[in-house]
């Protein structure tokens, strides 16, 4: 996964787990960590509301993106709609036309988070891209790339399956067979170990990041089929192998890694991943290794390659959405 790949990254919002048992000690660091990243990207944004570097920007096409991450960071922290950052980040979004998929689904989200009745047309407008760019072969569906790319990758679906979601709750019309499509999707490309590769041709690497979107976005469409009891089988499958003895190696990105495993927590309303008698406290090990991550002025440095060292605002940003909310 490059790192232009992974540098821009989305959630919906879910219901906030109940079961954080985090010790006083922990939850007080948690907390000054929040207000600490909090301050620092407000600090980092710029006069017309963004958040954006030239490489990421604009020679990549990902214009808008970072500054759709970072919104959504602070909304998924607490930070509420009207506060005058995440403000001036809209204001800057309506005047950018998305060109690739990360793009569409994190100003997706955000438009829904902050008034999907206001942005019901630009959510729509977006929810329509996404089915159009969506990638099938015959009646399968094959995934989304940035669309340039003639492969299709899981990355760039993972994207695009959340920002369908968002659409969909933010009340646009979203084609109902495509949650069947994408379920087909992930459990057609399961691999034997039970985890999910990022390109579907020719790559036989399984990874964390990736494995945690392939249960994702399982446990995503699944809630648009009525029918359904519970995830897919390779829901299970996947969960198991994900907490297993067999680890699968980290993502390029720790930042992502972080992302995802906060999606689909928050997606299962959980504090801990559970299979059989596997189970991992994805929070609590999480938030105390950001703790001790970050930095004097408030960001995060997640690793020392990459995007994890350079990009001190998209880091912070992984991490703060990860935070989440204060405790009630």
């Amino acid at each position: 996964m490059t790192s232009m790949l992974v540098a821009l990254a989305m959630a919906v919002a879910a219901p906030v787990p109940k079961d954080d048992k985090l010790d006083k000690e922990l939850q007080e660091k948690v907390d000054t960590a929040r207000v600490k990243a909090i301050k620092f990207l407000k600090e980092k944004q710029d006069k017309q509301g963004g958040w954006e570097s030239v490489v990421l920007g604009h020679i990549s096409g990902m214009k808008g993106g970072a500054t759709a991450l970072v919104a959504l960071a602070l909304l998924e922290a607490g930070v509420p709609a009207n506060d005058p950052a995440v403000a001036k980040a809209v204001e800057y979004l309506l005047e950018v036309t998305p060109e690739k998929t990360y793009v569409v689904s994190l100003q997706t989200q955000v438009f829904a988070r902050v008034d999907a009745k206001k942005y019901a047309k630009q959510i729509q407008t977006n929810a329509d891209w996404l089915l159009g760019k969506a990638m099938m072969k015959e009646t399968k569906l094959q995934g989304w790339s940035y669309p340039a790319n003639g492969v299709a990758d899981n990355s760039n679906t993972h994207f695009a399956v959340i920002g369908l979601h968002a659409a969909a709750q933010a009340g646009a019309k979203v084609d109902a067979d495509i949650w069947r499509k994408i379920r087909d999707h992930y459990t057609d490309t399961q691999q034997k170990d039970g985890g999910w590769t990022y390109h579907n041709v020719g790559d036989h690497t399984t990874t964390q990041s990736m494995t945690t979107v392939g249960l994702l976005c399982l446990a995503v469409a699944v809630k648009y089929d009525e029918k359904a009891k519970k995830p897919d089988p390779a829901f299970e499958t996947g969960m198991a192998a994900l907490l297993g003895e067999n680890t699968f190696p980290a993502g390029k990105v720790v930042g992502y890694d972080l992302f995802t495993a906060a999606e689909l927590g928050r997606t299962l309303a959980t504090m801990e991943f559970k299979s059989g008698q596997l189970s991992k406290a994805w929070y609590r090990e999480g938030v105390a290794k950001l703790v001790k991550q970050q930095q004097q002025n408030g960001s995060f440095r997640l690793g020392d390659r990459g995007i994890d060292s350079s990009e001190p605002v998209i880091t912070t940003a992984f991490g703060l959405y990860f935070l989440g909310p204060p405790k009630k």
